[in-house]
Order: structure tokens, then C-alpha cells, then sequence
């Protein structure tokens, strides 16, 4: 009897074997990217935390509630209802949500592809920074948005009859103006990207 058969199981398993070691930096790619994803659909902003975007999952958190509890503060306080600001405010949920979801999958794919053509990404935005979570958030905005954010919360929560007041005097004129200012920094924005784009291609 040939004893062929025994070596060609050999090759055989390691050829099976090669197969799944090649295969399995894929599994591993699109379970990250699936953990994200129930991650986001469970509570905004859970699969930015889990892919190392901590800047943005923190972000999606903290605008989210502080949402619900605007909600709840102009739906509960004595003064006058703002209808559409309620409409607006409980739109934006929904919204939001949905935005988390597209975004934490589109970022997952970056990240991915990124990783896949051996690019080193930036600490805050591919999670490899994990022991210093915050390493990548230069600059003073995150931080105001987190103070103004909490500050937001505790003031709905007490509802002081000073921001009663002040809503109820001065709350169309400081909307617009903030819609104004939201305006014009994303015009300046827009257009120092358009700028840029140009220039990449001169």
C-alpha cells in the first residue's frame, strides 16, 4: 500500500489552516464593525466609545440628553409652550439617532480601511490611544461643550425662575441669534474647506 494519503492530510490542514489565518484579520474587522453598530443602536454614542472616537461618542451622549431634558423642561415648566420647539426639539431625537448610526458605521469603515492598507491612524480617532483616551483632544472646544452642556442640565433640572424669565423675555431673540452664529461659523467653515480642496488640487 501507497502511503500517500497521510501526507497529502497534512498539506491538506495546513493549506485549511493557512486559509484561516488569512481569513480571520477579516472576521475580526467585521465583528468590530458589527459590535459597533448594536453599540450605537443601543444608546447614541456607544460605538464611537467602542471604536476610540471618544470625543464624538461623548458628544452624541451628552447632546442627546441634554435634548430629552429640554424636552421635558419646556413641556413642564408654567410658561407658555413653545409648540414649535417642542416639535423641534422631539424631531431631533430621532435624527440623531439615526445620524449616530450612519456615522459610527462610516467611521468603522475609515478606520477599517485604514488599518487594512497599514496607514497609522491618529490615537483619537482609531482607539489605539486607549491608555490616554483624551491624548488627541487639543483645543479648549470639547471641554467648553462639556461645562456648558452639564451646566445646561443642572439648570433644567432646577428650574430657576430667573431662566423661567429669561426664556420667557428673551428666548426669541437669543434663538436667533445663536442660529445666526451657527450660520456663520458653518459658512467660514464651508468655505475655508472649499479653499482648501482648491489649493490640493493647484
Amino acid at each position: 500500500m501507497n502511503p500517500t494519503p497521510e501526507p497529502q492530510t497534512e498539506v491538506s490542514k495546513k493549506k485549511r489552516h493557512q486559509v484561516q489565518i488569512k481569513r480571520h484579520p477579516g472576521l475580526q474587522r467585521k465583528k468590530r464593525k458589527l459590535y459597533a453598530l448594536l453599540l450605537a443602536a443601543l444608546i447614541p454614542g456607544l460605538g464611537h466609545l467602542y471604536l476610540g472616537m471618544y470625543r464624538k461618542g461623548i458628544t452624541f451622549i451628552m447632546l442627546l440628553l441634554l435634548d430629552i431634558s429640554a424636552l421635558l423642561y419646556f413641556s413642564s415648566i408654567g410658561m407658555q409652550i413653545n409648540v414649535p420647539l417642542l416639535v423641534v426639539l422631539g424631531l431631533l431625537i430621532p435624527v440623531g439617532y439615526f445620524y449616530n448610526v450612519y456615522d459610527v458605521l462610516q467611521a468603522a469603515e475609515y478606520i477599517i480601511s485604514r488599518k487594512k492598507r497599514g496607514e497609522v491612524a491618529a490615537a483619537s480617532e482609531d482607539g489605539r490611544g486607549r491608555n490616554h483616551p483624551f491624548r488627541g483632544e487639543r483645543g479648549i472646544a470639547f471641554g467648553i461643550m462639556l461645562v456648558v452642556t452639564g451646566t445646561l442640565l443642572i439648570l433644567f433640572h432646577q428650574k430657576p425662575l430667573w431662566l423661567q424669565t429669561g426664556i420667557r423675555d428673551y428666548g426669541a431673540e437669543a434663538s436667533a441669534i445663536m442660529l445666526i452664529v451657527i450660520g456663520i461659523w458653518a459658512g467660514i467653515r464651508e468655505a475655508l474647506r472649499h479653499r482648501r480642496d482648491n489649493g490640493k488640487f493647484l
